[in-house]
């Protein structure tokens, strides 16, 4: 009953489209609300991992620049350096990147649900139904962080294995960037994970080191949300 009035509600959004407005407003599906995130979004966003969608799918941008004109309305906001027990993984940040008001961006909360088809749409593609217990479809607007190097073959297969199953990944070299080494070292000193070997991968806040299918199966499972 709850998708099927989300799916009620993002369809009269949807319809409501052609008749809006042109005054540069943000159309936002119920549920959605107005926030403040816990990082800042204003100036040229860099440092933030930013997605933005089109037909092809989910992209990744690491600053304003690198985010098209035509697609900055809604773009998924995220910060690397937020803590895990600050992450809320039944929730994304959207944010419209079109113009700041206040000196930031206006970023809008939305339910996972909703989430899911507002990608939908901006991707073109038609989600069926869930089953109830079944993950959210959209697991590749969820990012995966893969901490390794060039050289490294298990680095390079655990990236292959995410991407083949939908999952974005983001791809940090500990050897050729400090910052991405240091932290690495700190997201994984604070769980209590290893770092003597690579790769190390953050799931969506869960940290876990090397390349183990098994494990990775079962951290993605418990990190999406799922369809009531």
């Amino acid at each position: 009953m709850f998708r099927s009035a989300v799916v009620l509600a993002f369809a009269l959004l949807v319809a409501c489209d052609a008749r809006a407005p042109s005054n540069g407003e943000t159309e936002v599906p119920e549920g959605a609300e107005p926030v403040e995130p816990p990082f800042a979004v204003r100036g040229d966003l860099s440092g933030l991992l930013l997605t933005w969608f089109d037909a092809e799918g989910p992209h990744r941008a690491g600053s304003l620049a690198e985010v098209p004109d035509a697609r900055r309305q809604y773009v998924v906001v995220d910060s690397l350096e937020l803590p895990p027990e600050q992450r809320d993984p039944e929730h994304v940040y959207v944010a419209d990147l079109r113009a700041m008001t206040e000196g930031r961006y206006p970023v809008h909360r939305y339910p996972r649900a909703a989430f899911d088809l507002l990608v939908d749409r901006l991707t073109g593609v038609a989600t069926e139904p869930s089953g109830a217990g079944e993950p959210s479809p959209t697991l590749a607007a969820a990012p995966v962080v893969v901490y390794g190097a060039s050289w490294c073959g298990a680095c390079r297969s655990a990236k292959q294995w995410l991407t083949q199953r939908g999952i974005a990944v983001v791809d940090r070299d500990i050897e050729r960037d400090p910052g991405a080494r240091a932290e690495m070292q700190a997201k994984a000193r604070a769980q209590g994970v290893p770092t003597s070997g690579i790769p190390v991968i953050d799931v969506r806040g869960r940290m876990t080191t090397g390349f183990d299918p098994g494990t990775l199966e079962r951290l993605l499972a418990e990190t999406t949300p799922r369809t009531l």
